[in-house]
């Protein structure tokens, strides 16, 4: 797989509707990138990949690394290959926006692999449990979410920012999952706060997108509207 370029198996719509019992597994999804994000079978916790080590952050607290065997029904990733790198504090995502705007202007209608290391005042992430049952939309398994807040601690931001065009292919906007240093706790970032962070940009131009070939997806609508994503992605 070439660098900074992005590979993505299903689509946002498709896990709104439920459809997560098939997809690929952990290894053949790292064939195609070292960093990234996802979910499991069932939406069984949130999936985040740093340094090619794909981690199952679960509902109740645990972080496990995946075994290659494990399904994806979802995951976006990429060869990851920082073009820009800058050292500066960040308080959300607007501050983020703002420090993206800067230093790739260019970068508005494209998708964005970002990194962010270092030291983080607060940060507030979700995890959600896995469906009760086979076809569960997301915004009810969302509804059993489990929020943290963590202060004060050390750790990585993995993830990518979308352009408005690909609501419904992925999450328009910022996608960011964390992970701690001591992989003690993990989740799907809310929002954020932090000082003397690295924050590692790459522009991306070239996507490649692999639909699933099963029953659950032939037979979904795929039309959540962005009122749905919004509420599950926590804005």
């Amino acid at each position: 797989m070439a660098v900074n370029k992005l590979y993505q198996f299903s689509i946002l719509n498709a896990l709104m509707d439920g459809v997560a019992d098939e997809g690929i597994s952990v290894a053949t999804m790292l064939e195609s990138g070292d960093h990234g994000l996802g979910t499991f079978k069932h939406l069984d916790g949130e999936m985040v990949v740093i340094d090619g080590i794909a981690y199952q952050m679960k509902q109740d607290g645990s972080i496990l690394i995946a075994d290659p065997e494990m399904v994806v029904p979802f995951a976006m990733v990429t060869r990851f290959q920082p073009t820009q790198v800058a050292v500066g504090s960040l308080s959300g995502k607007d501050a983020l926006d703002l420090h993206i705007s800067e230093h790739l202007p260019n970068a508005r209608n494209l998708f964005v692999a970002i990194r962010i290391d270092g030291q983080f005042e607060h940060i507030t992430v979700r995890t959600v449990g896995k469906q009760e049952y086979p076809g569960e939309c997301l915004v009810d398994v969302g509804k059993r979410q489990v929020v943290r807040t963590l202060s004060n601690t050390t750790g990585t931001l993995v993830g990518f920012y979308s352009p408005g065009f690909s609501q419904g292919l992925s999450v328009a906007g910022y996608h960011l999952h964390f992970l701690e240093d001591n992989r003690g706790n993990g989740g799907h970032m809310l929002d954020f706060r932090g000082g003397n962070l690295q924050i590692s940009l790459s522009p991306i131009t070239r996507v490649e997108l692999e639909l699933p070939q099963s029953n659950g997806f032939n037979a979904a609508t795929l039309l959540a509207d962005a009122g749905n994503i919004q509420q599950v992605e926590g804005r």
